[in-house]
């Protein structure tokens, strides 16, 4: 039987151990004045005089607002019923795959996937002095940006099935997907000195939503379920608050942050997600749209997106990437867009167990 001093020292050794886990979420709740500047890309040939874009039933518009017949789906976000985290038991673990054997990078034509986020012209404009240092660093033939789809898993699709070699995505698309389909992070992107970002609640100035508290039940925009800014973190931080929807709440995807923010500004829903990137943007083109809108609250900070390909990768192929993507100058780069350090698996340990949490809602 342990004394009555160790059982306290034991007691108090265990609250040491645990209070800055419990500090960092604290925290987050204060909503923490953040600036930050999203990157843009384009779909840019630098091998070719001509733009490209790989069109897979995808407009590259983002003029606008949504289609409401085909551009979002609705979701019922109803918490009846539901049981705090079960654990489920876990699948085996997938052998390692070995990197692939090098690859003649002179003859190949590198493709990287990302969603169109924003307008064609926009992405165009900024991801051409990437794109060109790309091919020049890792000496291949050609690098081009890529779209095959609106959303995280469809270019997560492309990747596994080979059809692009590196997809640029949120740091939730990745993790979902990681296990499964044997995926590994190559670098993450940074903004000056800063490696994550938050997303805002928003809603329209003179709505029915004033508070968070008034999202019970109501009609909110969201980007997209694998979103981080647009979906997950602002669920998991609803959940810390203790706001519940029963079976009336209907959640619309509206597949970029820039509808999300038209949609708000319309009176179209009565809440919404969006990058805070995107409204500081909106901001400086519209002087007048604090007086249209109010921020509701900020999420808890996010890592920033990541560069991911297959495990077996050729491992040229993966080393060239990876450096040349270190070694991108601020200087040498459009404002707003990223410089990249290497990326750990250890650095998401925070977002998968979010993810975890807001899995836990939609059983």
């Amino acid at each position: 039987m342990l004394s009555r001093l160790q059982s306290l020292l034991l007691i108090a050794s265990l609250l040491l151990f645990s209070s800055p886990c419990l500090a960092q979420y604290e925290d987050n709740l204060d909503f923490p004045s953040y600036e930050y500047s999203e990157s843009s890309s384009d779909y840019y040939n630098p091998g070719t005089t001509e733009d490209y874009y790989y069109d897979e039933g995808t407009t590259g518009s983002d003029q606008g607002y949504y289609n409401e017949d085909e551009s979002y789906y609705d979701q019922s976000f109803s918490d009846e019923g539901v049981e705090e985290e079960i654990a489920e038991p876990q699948e085996p673990a997938k052998p390692e795959i070995p990197p692939g054997p090098p690859i003649n990078l002179a003859e190949k034509s590198v493709r990287i996937g990302r969603i169109p986020y924003m307008s064609i012209k926009s992405m165009i404009t900024q991801s051409v002095p990437l794109l060109r240092h790309l091919q020049k660093t890792i000496k291949a033939k050609e690098v081009r940006l890529v779209s095959t789809g609106k959303n995280y898993s469809t270019i997560i699709e492309a990747l596994v099935r080979g059809n692009v070699d590196f997809a640029w995505v949120g740091p939730t698309a990745y993790l979902k997907s990681k296990e499964k389909d044997q995926l590994k992070p190559i670098a993450k992107a940074r903004f000056g000195s800063d490696t994550a970002y938050c997303g805002v609640f928003i809603a329209p100035a003179k709505g029915p939503v004033q508070g968070l508290e008034d999202l019970v039940d109501k009609k909110i925009g969201f980007v997209d379920p694998e979103s981080a800014s647009g979906y997950i973190y602002p669920r998991y931080l609803l959940k810390r608050l203790g706001i519940k929807f029963t079976k009336k709440a209907k959640g619309k995807f509206l597949k970029s942050h820039d509808n999300v923010l038209k949609a708000v500004v319309a009176g179209k829903v009565d809440a919404g997600v969006c990058l805070e990137a995107t409204l500081n943007a909106a901001r400086a083109k519209d002087p007048e749209l604090d007086k249209k809108i109010i921020i509701l609250a900020k999420t808890p900070e996010i890592p920033s997106d990541v560069i991911i390909c297959r495990k077996d990768c050729p491992i040229n192929l993966q080393e060239g990437m990876q450096k040349a993507l270190i070694n991108v100058r601020q200087q040498d780069m459009p404002a707003g867009a990223p410089t990249f350090l290497p990326a750990f698996d250890e650095e998401f340990a925070s977002v998968e167990a979010i993810m975890q949490a807001v899995g836990a809602l939609e059983k």
